[in-house]
């Protein structure tokens, strides 16, 4: 049986500096959008925890203030 030929030969098949300028460029910019998410989501939790605070700061009065029979 003859071996079938598939592909380009090995030296040819190398992905050269242009693949790995566009996998170091990838990494970087999912990085980057990694620390810019994780920076969104840490002020919206800081946000939402104040402004949970105020509503139940806010709550708190009008149940002090009902009579107690």
């Amino acid at each position: 049986m003859l071996a079938q030929e598939f592909g380009p030969e090995r030296d040819q098949a190398m992905a050269g500096p242009l693949g790995l300028f566009v996998t170091v460029f990838l990494v970087v910019v999912t990085i980057f959008l990694i620390r810019g998410m994780n920076k969104h989501v840490r002020r919206l939790n800081e946000r939402v925890a104040r402004e949970a605070a105020a509503a139940e700061a806010a709550a708190r009065p009008a149940e002090d203030d009902t009579p107690r029979t």
